[in-house]
């Protein structure tokens, strides 16, 4: 009986390790701030690591790329952008390049065909938002991340294979005009499902908001 006793807890050991590795090793698809993106034979899942957002907040996001074309793709895994629209109450968070900065092109994480990678960024909300609570204040109710994926890699294998040796020399490797107009046309911008978050405001603006002018009763 104490061997079988044991040998559960052995197994039950195993589980729970396993089941941890999973989640360390990719993004988890029972969370509930988990948003997919699919485009052709592109996939994209993604995790949110934050339940709640404020003004000048880090965001998180775990995310992974599966390639299920027949060709390499790739993303600029060090770029993002973070960006707010007070009409739908979203905000976005843009991984990748889709703009290449200063006519340069950044680090890219290339996918091989069949391939998953599992990638990690973080980004900051720079926002200007009432912080006086009303009914009516427009604030960010959720999240939406985007990933710029580069679908065509041959007119930019050269720089790929100097990416590392420019990088320990902090070297910018600068695109032609064609490769630069390539990379906009072969950019793909996979939008995945908007994810719900909980506003916190400045308490030290609602604070001051609350008790209203010096001497008012």
């Amino acid at each position: 009986m104490k061997s079988q006793r044991w040998f559960l807890f052995l197994v039950l050991t195993m589980v729970v390790v396993y089941a941890a590795g999973s989640r360390a090793d990719g993004v988890d698809m029972n969370d509930p701030r988990r948003a997919l993106g699919r485009e052709d034979d592109i996939r994209v899942d993604a995790q949110l690591h934050q339940e709640t957002v404020s003004s000048s907040s880090p965001l998180n996001v775990r995310y992974q790329i599966q390639n299920f074309t027949a060709a390499p793709v790739a993303v600029a895994d060090k770029v993002s952008d973070v960006s707010y629209d007070s009409e739908t109450a979203t905000i976005t968070f843009s991984i990748g390049a889709e703009v290449p900065k200063d006519g340069a092109m950044p680090h890219l994480v290339l996918i091989a065909p069949g391939e998953k990678k599992v990638l990690s960024i973080g980004g900051v909300i720079q926002l200007a938002v009432p912080s006086m609570r009303s009914p009516y204040s427009a604030v960010p109710r959720f999240v939406q991340i985007t990933v710029n994926v580069l679908r065509d890699l041959a007119p930019f294998e050269g720089l790929i294979a100097k990416q590392d040796a420019a990088a320990k020399t902090r070297t910018p490797l600068a695109l032609t005009d064609s490769q630069f107009d390539r990379w906009m046309e072969t950019n793909d911008a996979i939008f995945l499902n908007a994810i719900p978050v909980s506003w916190q405001a400045d308490r030290r603006g609602i604070s001051a908001a609350d008790q209203g002018p010096a001497g008012s009763f």
